[in-house]
């Protein structure tokens, strides 16, 4: 007999003269897997064994494990046939490829699934092809992506990345095809759907010839500037100014667009666009880390995929648009960029429920998915408050971790902590125990508020953030704006936080405003490539969180300097630093790091939490052609940057006066 392999992080054992596959215990914050302890082997006809596989959005994030789609589903199912006749494995996980998700398909088998239910399309384009960037850690990857710069611009790379997603999504799902017809069992593929409402991708735009850069960020200005007004016109002509200096090559300049077709009432057009705004959310030409998403081009490779193969294919972009009425999915049913609310998914898994009682032949003629919702034994979906509570503000702290937006995250993260507070008001507590821990200046997972947390009826876990150092000063803000009660503790915590010297630039970067207003490749810690000590800026302004108690005035000392730029002998500028929207300082400076002091009055202060930003200058115009450039220096091997850098800043020291 052929020995048992692992199944995903299940490890076969012998028990009472049978192999087991075991789970490891979960660690105390949870992690990437389903929670089910054992699977065994199947032995009799039924129930009938249906088998989950794919990503985050299929595991339930922020859910899991007390609300996943494999529970829904097989809720859905037991209600049409009995809880005898069917049961549903759960082997989804976070941040799952398509190697794994060969694998887990391969070692399945050993447990004898009748179906297999595929969910799986928006980690493709960003974790698929690593080697194709100028960040690439093997200078093997640069030169050769510099190579390509040389002969087809940024167009070449990302046609080159997509061929490369084409090749190894076909290669597995013919290898599961392989499988199924070997054992006889039917496949089905859950299309992803992706929030196109609510989720923007903010990116900067890549370095364009002569003063194509100021240009477009002046156009970006104007446009953010006109839809905060309601413009649409003005909006839409910057927008298409933008696409016009960037090629349509920035996804911000689609999303302007798509707000802008939305303010209008175009919600259709503004879906166009806005799958398009993902289309170009590039892995290959990517600044900031953007957020996995299946764009259109994913969405067509899996229905023709399923064509070629025999597959049957469940379409979450049909299903919501008929559910909703409406072709442009929001907060309804989605958390963030992909991953399903409560109603999203019993709406998923219902149209999933009825595609398994077809191939199955269970029941004939199968329930059309509507009819499964309309149906009370198979659409109750119980969800605890509480559960309900924690997954919206796991939402507005992934939210604030993820997305960098045109608009600001203020709208969206309020909306997540009201949607929390209405759902189950006791999780007021844990918004102030997050705060506190926030506050307390160490990791998260050493304060007493986190412990106090982790005793509640409303447990944090790492997929909600606790592994990350920021102070998440967005998502407090919006819970003071929820709060008001609270407002003066919440006050009281951020001045406490401040400790004078207290240095707002430097690694783990907790003060920084946005984290990920930085190269995705010092956000992600590569272990091949050393980070800077300094914080280096892909966009004109960079903001940082000042707390302090308002009651004395401040002394700020700033070491900066401006990059240099090829083609310029010397550059000058000015940087213009702000306290809110108060100018506090305009400094001169050069590509020598300078330090300055400016005063900063209690005046210009308030108790708690306050922004000082530095704004940077434009670069000025290039005398080469800046993508031949770097080209050539990526295809030597060397590191470069494919996007503007606007300013570097080695220190932000706040002192006591």
């Amino acid at each position: 007999m052929r020995r048992a392999e692992p199944i995903s992080i299940w490890m076969p054992q012998t028990l009472d003269g049978e192999t087991v596959w075991v789970r490891p215990p979960a660690q105390p914050f949870g992690d990437h897997y389903a929670s089910r302890r054992e699977l065994r082997r199947k032995r009799a006809q039924l129930p009938l064994r249906v088998m989950l596989f794919g990503e985050s959005a299929a595991a339930g994030y922020l859910y899991a494990p007390r609300l996943t789609p494999a529970g829904v589903l097989e809720s859905q199912l037991q209600g049409c046939v009995g809880a005898a006749n069917i049961e549903v494995i759960d082997l989804a996980r976070t941040n799952e490829t398509l190697a794994g998700l060969r694998n887990s398909v391969r070692a399945a088998l050993q447990i004898n699934p009748d179906v297999l239910v595929v969910y799986t399309g928006n980690n493709w384009t960003l974790l698929e092809t690593p080697e194709l960037s100028v960040y690439a850690s093997a200078p093997a990857a640069r030169q050769a992506v510099g190579k390509m710069l040389l002969d087809g611009r940024l167009a070449r790379i990302a046609e080159q990345a997509w061929q490369h997603i084409v090749d190894a999504a076909s290669a597995v799902f013919e290898e599961i095809a392989l499988i199924a017809r070997a054992v006889g069992i039917p496949v089905i593929v859950v299309i992803p759907e992706v929030n196109l409402a609510d989720w923007e991708n903010r990116q900067p735009v890549h370095w364009l010839p002569d003063e194509g850069v100021a240009r477009w960020h002046a156009h970006y200005a104007v446009a953010a500037d006109a839809l905060d007004r309601g413009d649409v016109a003005a909006a839409t002509d910057a927008a298409m100014a933008m696409l016009s200096l960037d090629g349509g090559e920035c996804p911000t300049s689609w999303r302007l667009l798509a707000r802008a077709r939305a303010h209008s009432g175009d919600l259709v057009g503004a879906a166009q666009v806005a799958r398009t705004e993902i289309e170009r959310t590039r892995y290959t030409s990517m600044a900031f880390l953007a957020a996995p998403q299946a764009g259109p081009r994913v969405q067509q490779l899996q229905r023709d995929l399923c064509a070629r193969l025999g597959f049957t294919a469940v379409d979450l972009r049909e299903v919501f648009a008929e559910h909703a009425g409406s072709a442009w999915p929001g907060s309804a049913y989605f958390l963030d960029y992909c991953h399903l609310t409560a109603d999203g998914i019993a709406i998923a898994m219902a149209a999933t429920a009825s595609a398994v009682l077809e191939v199955s032949g269970m029941l004939e003629p199968a329930p059309a998915w509507p009819a499964l919702l309309a149906n009370p034994a198979t659409s109750a979906l119980a969800v605890e408050p509480e559960v309900e509570a924690l997954a919206c503000f796991g939402a507005a702290i992934h939210g604030a971790h993820r997305q960098l937006s045109t608009t600001g995250a203020a709208a969206m993260l309020e909306a997540w902590c009201r949607r929390a507070l209405a759902a189950s008001p006791g999780i007021a507590a844990t918004f102030l125990d997050f705060v506190e821990a926030r506050c307390a200046g160490g990791p998260a997972v050493l304060s007493a508020a986190l412990h106090r947390n982790a005793d509640s009826p409303y447990p944090l876990l790492l997929q909600h953030g606790w592994r990350w150092e920021q102070l998440d000063a967005d998502v407090i803000l919006a819970i003071r704006e929820v709060l008001p009660a609270h407002a003066d503790h919440i006050d009281r915590l951020l001045a406490d936080a401040a400790q004078y010297p207290l240095e707002l630039c430097a690694p783990p970067w907790r003060w920084l405003w946005q984290p990920l207003e930085r190269f995705f490749f010092e956000v992600m810690h590569d272990p091949d490539t050393t980070a800077p000590a300094y914080l280096r800026c892909p966009w004109p302004e960079v903001s940082f969180a000042l707390p302090c108690d308002a009651t004395q005035d401040l002394l700020l000392q700033l070491t900066l300097r401006l990059p240099r730029l090829p083609g310029i002998d010397t550059r000058t500028g000015q940087v213009q630093v702000t306290i809110g929207d108060r100018p506090l300082a305009q400094l001169d400076l050069t590509e020598r790091w300078t330090r300055t002091r400016v005063p900063i009055p209690a005046a210009f202060l308030h108790s708690g939490l306050n922004r000082l930003r530095l704004h940077w200058p434009t670069p000025p115009p290039l005398a080469i052609d800046p993508i031949h450039h770097i080209g050539e220096r990526a295809a030597r091997g060397e590191r470069v940057d494919l996007h503007p850098l606007f300013g570097e800043v080695f220190s932000l020291q706040v002192l006591s006066r």
